[in-house]
């Protein structure tokens, strides 16, 4: 067999389902609140307590694939030129308006504003405080924003304007790219839109230390159903919906997960998503 052959077959063993492991929250009376940051010392412990659960988790390498609209998340695929993702003016030069035209391009939206964006890296590479501040793969499972804190954002973005533009379809969504390929360690699974209660999403407290926001947390429910994208490479990314001001409009919970079938010298993740409002019509 030749090396170009064994490599496509030793791909394609790898792919199907994976069994898991992803923190859910554990629902109690009252709303959770967790930290941002180290909280400052004699504050009160987080209240949010998180349950493990084994899940299935298929490959959509697979099967049909995901849609933003029926599942709240898709895989695009398109090339970056910035070479240093490390470099905030190339960031929000280059990389920024990338990401706007994927966006738009992926939904048709009329708008797209990119209004902030978050570097991970794996446990394995040191953080580096000297560009600017990192932070590591989240593994419990979540969105990024709740209909109330989407609405304040939208708030802080556009002050005066934010009341026309909530007048139209408007979503709030995030663009996730590996920066190192192909991604085996602590890749990204999405919980299908149309798998999801509404009921199993709890309003959680995110306090930093001079403000607070809202996140979803996910409860564990059998039927909900996870994907993710198998060695995805520096190419590919994940458009996934956090917000919908349409009633029916689905969000797609996401966490990362230690990846069964990672090897033990794979590369450490790293990652870069960006988050965006996008404006349907008008």
């Amino acid at each position: 067999m030749s090396h170009a052959l064994s490599s496509a077959a030793s791909a394609a063993a790898a792919r199907g389902a994976v069994a898991a492991d992803i923190e859910f929250l554990v629902p109690a009376a009252g709303q959770p609140f967790v930290y941002a940051d180290e909280p400052a010392a004699g504050a009160p412990p987080a209240s949010a307590r998180f349950e493990s659960r084994r899940v299935p988790v298929a490959d959509v390498r697979d099967g049909a694939g995901l849609s933003l609209e029926a599942n709240g998340a898709a895989l695009v695929r398109q090339r970056t030129v910035v070479r240093d993702f490390y470099d905030d003016d190339q960031l929000t030069g280059r990389y920024y308006p990338e990401c706007a035209d994927i966006i738009r391009a992926a939904l048709g939206a009329a708008r797209v504003v990119v209004f902030d964006h978050n570097v991970r890296r794996g446990e394995r590479l040191a953080l580096r405080p000297d560009r600017y501040d990192q932070g590591r793969p989240a593994y419990h499972a979540h969105t990024d924003y709740t209909p109330a804190s989407a609405r304040r954002r939208l708030g802080e973005e556009f002050g005066a304007e934010a009341a026309a533009l909530a007048r139209r379809r408007w979503l709030q969504v995030n663009l996730w790219r590996p920066l190192r390929a192909p991604l085996r360690d602590a890749p990204l699974a999405l919980c299908d839109g149309a798998s999801l209660a509404a009921a199993a999403l709890w309003p959680t407290e995110l306090r930093y230390p001079d403000r607070c926001g809202e996140i979803y947390y996910l409860a564990h429910e059998p039927g909900q159903r996870w994907h993710y994208a198998s060695d995805m490479d520096t190419d590919e990314l994940w458009l996934i919906k956090n917000f919908d001001s349409l009633a029916t409009g689905r969000v797609a919970p996401h966490s990362a997960f230690v990846n069964p079938r990672r090897h033990r010298h794979v590369p450490p993740r790293e990652s870069i998503e960006v988050r965006a409002f996008a404006f349907l019509d008008g």
